[in-house]
């Protein structure tokens, strides 16, 4: 495997960077020193040229270390932690999302060698929808995909039940409104909420270029 020019290892790297830069400065996580240990365990893992099978022990320890991250911010209240030290909505959201990338590297790794599936694509269902309260044209959703989170979207027309495919993106803010995905798909017949869903060459490619753009 090519993992020094891996798009799925260069989205952990960059992951591994901006967790520096939203956790960096906190006494907890410089006292134990753990995203210096996943910067150096990516590090290793980038440059082992290694199959899957190879990588095992470096995907094991970046899930410890992420671990521990949770662990160290005070386990199941890393966020109210976080909310404490008065990090924005945003960076909590990008924080959630660096963890995950981490921490189901391996998950990835398992999935075609696209850019694409350097993020999670999951099937969606729409649990809420309401009118942003800033935009009259966008949407907020509360979306179940094994787990909820929030979708700003554009398509007017969504509505609650609705399955759809969500390219689970860096967070961006929508007119002060955090959003953790993309709709990429029309309704899904078929499949559970988190499930990988079944997608067209052209929405791969729509994932492909949002990925490719935040790597640049």
């Amino acid at each position: 495997m090519d993992t020094v020019n891996n798009s799925k290892i260069l989205m952990a790297e960059r992951c591994a960077k901006n967790m520096e830069k939203y956790l960096g400065n906190m006494r907890e996580i410089k006292r134990d020193n753990v995203i210096k240990e996943i910067e150096a365990k990516l590090m290793e893992l980038k440059y082992s040229y290694g199959e899957l099978d190879d990588l095992k022990p470096y995907l094991n320890d970046l899930k410890k270390l992420c671990e521990k991250i949770v662990s160290v911010l005070g386990g199941d209240k890393w966020v109210q932690r976080l909310r404490e030290v008065k990090l924005s909505n945003l960076a909590i959201a990008h924080v959630k999302f660096c963890l995950n990338i981490l921490y189901n590297l391996e998950s990835r790794l398992r999935l075609p060698d696209d850019p694409a599936y350097s993020v999670d694509i999951r099937i969606g269902e729409i649990e809420s929808v309401m009118k942003h309260p800033n935009a009259d044209k966008l949407r907020i959703c509360n979306v179940n995909v094994g787990r909820v989170i929030t979708v700003v979207t554009n398509i007017e027309s969504v509505k609650e039940g609705e399955k759809l495919a969500v390219a689970l993106l860096p967070p961006a803010e929508f007119f002060g409104v955090v959003s953790e995905g993309m709709f990429v798909s029309h309704s899904i017949k078929e499949g559970k909420p988190g499930e990988l869903p079944e997608l067209s060459e052209k929405e791969i490619n729509n994932i492909r270029k949002e990925v490719l753009g935040y790597l640049r």
